[in-house]
């Protein structure tokens, strides 16, 4: 359905003003409300999509693309039942992404374009996996549960840097939110800026962290744990 939807867009184009695009970068990804003693992890996505003028003069444009994205966080914390030990962890969240922009393209010179562009995105969770690390010592190990199917409470056994349990419930596979971003087109070369806000919830209840701080950031962007992601990129339109 996303593929036709794709293909059937350059129609919609005034003339044939239309560049196809591929696209590849990375960043960082992080969770936010609704948890605390969280950090961010590096992602990246990697796709392709279309450039599409809206205008006679080019100014104006439309930008859908199809991306895989990783997302996610990692936390600093413990790990054991009668012997607890220093561990790292680090969540992934594999999506397929599908942006949708509207964009205002200026001319700085021949061939060379500064556009800034804003829209949406929706998400479709693919694979969600944590790899943990136990410091000072050989043992390492990815989770078999995928994170999307159903909760996962890690045998039990694993705790923030300030002896809460973390306990993960079923992830929600769809995610949407806002995305944006600027790029510099020299050429067929682009270089851009990304940065994606998710308006939805991961899971319908934070999963590690101080209650209270997690109560302070309730009031302004809600009780449930979104996505939240930044990243530069660089691609080449044909």
């Amino acid at each position: 359905m996303i593929g036709a939807v794709l293909c059937a867009l350059p129609l919609m184009a005034s003339g044939q003003d239309i560049h196809w695009q591929a696209r590849g970068g990375i960043g960082y990804s992080t969770a936010f409300a609704g948890v605390t003693n969280i950090k961010d992890r590096v992602g990246f996505h990697v796709g392709g999509g279309a450039d599409i003028g809206l205008s006679k003069n080019g100014v104006w444009r439309f930008q859908p693309s199809l991306q895989f994205v990783r997302k996610g966080w990692k936390f600093d914390g413990f790990y054991g039942n009668e012997q607890i030990m220093e561990a790292q962890y680090g969540t992934r969240l594999d999506y397929l992404q599908l942006p949708l922009q509207m964009a205002a393209r200026l001319r700085l010179g021949k061939d060379c374009f500064l556009t800034f562009r804003s829209g949406g995105y929706v998400a479709y969770g693919l694979s969600g996996k944590t790899h943990m690390n136990v410091l000072n010592t050989d043992h390492s190990e990815t989770f078999g549960v995928n994170h999307f199917s159903r909760p996962f409470d890690f045998n039990s056994c694993a705790y923030d840097k300030e002896n809460r349990k973390v306990d993960y419930p079923s992830f929600n596979r769809w995610d949407a939110g806002a995305y944006g971003g600027m790029d510099l087109t020299v050429g067929h070369i682009i270089i851009g800026y990304n940065v994606a806000v998710g308006l939805t919830k991961v899971c319908n209840a934070g999963f590690m962290g101080n209650p209270a701080g997690n109560a302070a950031t309730a009031v302004l962007l809600g009780a449930h744990p979104k996505n939240i992601s930044a990243d530069l990129s660089i691609g080449y339109q044909f």
